[in-house]
């Protein structure tokens, strides 16, 4: 026969399980990295924007200096002292402040992540003068590790995105079952058919092979149908959607730390900001 202490601390850790996994809907750190969660995807799209942005000029430059070398050596006698010119008096120039502005959105990450996450990322110790600073932002490392992020930011963003809608909408539907019950348009669905057509084409030399395209659709129709017909069936749903609706809240802090431990990962003694460390003159 088990003795009462045993079963009591049985009772006990079951108890403690259940409040861990009610209590995820009124600890404040989940809301904060629902928030993270959320701010991921515009600031996804806006670290893309700058950096594809700013790395086209000298990337497009050396291409075309690539290009020509390749297909007709002799213009670049003549071509090449113009291109040369746009890419020092520009290319660079740009390229530079962009591999800067990525050193401080690293920064912003940095701090968002230790702010929402509950993350403490350490920086690379801060450059005693400029010239060490200039240096360090394009040999660094951290750097280029910044950069690898940033990019990656916008996938991040963009799945943390649709993961929050997904589950959010899914939760509410549930739960909101009560109001809309016997309403058969309740539910996912695609208004419209996607289509995806990938046309591939291979060219060598002056003749080419195109692969024919293949129609990969998904048709418009239903793909999620929430229908009862009875109050207390729409009821019993309801406490089902608060149930799934505790689960979500649980994957969502999972994806949070996740993006928590990457961005530790990636950004672990990276350069300081230099609005917040500013190197001595």
């Amino acid at each position: 026969m088990p003795s009462h202490r045993s079963v009591g601390t049985a009772f006990d850790r079951a108890r403690a399980a259940i409040q861990r996994f009610v209590g995820v809907a009124t600890r404040r750190q989940t809301y904060r990295n629902i928030a993270y969660l959320l701010l991921s995807f515009p600031l996804g799209i806006g670290y893309f924007t700058v950096l594809v942005t700013g790395f086209a000029i000298p990337f497009g430059l050396l291409f075309a200096v690539v290009d020509i070398s390749r297909t007709e050596p002799g213009a670049l006698l003549i071509a090449g002292i113009p291109i040369a010119l746009v890419m020092v008096c520009l290319g660079i120039p740009v390229a530079f402040c962009t591999l800067f502005a990525s050193i401080e959105l690293s920064a912003l990450e940095r701090r968002l992540a230790d702010r929402l996450l509950g993350t403490d990322v350490p920086t690379a110790d801060s450059a005693d003068s400029v010239r060490k600073r200039a240096k360090r932002v394009v040999v660094d490392r951290g750097t280029w590790k910044g950069v690898a992020y940033l990019f990656s930011k916008f996938v991040i963003g963009t799945a943390s995105f649709i993961v929050l809608v997904l589950g959010v909408t899914f939760t509410y539907t549930l739960v909101a079952a009560p109001l809309h019950y016997r309403n058969r348009t309740v539910g996912i669905h695609i208004g419209d058919p996607i289509e995806f057509v990938p046309e591939l084409t291979y060219q060598h030399d002056g003749w080419i092979i195109d692969v024919a395209p293949v129609t990969l659709s998904i048709a418009d129709g239903e793909l999620i149908s929430l229908y009862v017909d009875s109050l207390p069936t729409a009821l019993a749903v309801s406490t089902l959607g608060v149930l799934v609706g505790l689960v979500v809240l649980h994957l969502f802090n999972a994806a949070a730390w996740l993006l928590a431990q990457y961005t530790d990962l990636l950004l672990r003694n990276t350069q300081p900001s230099i609005f917040s460390e500013p190197p001595e003159l």
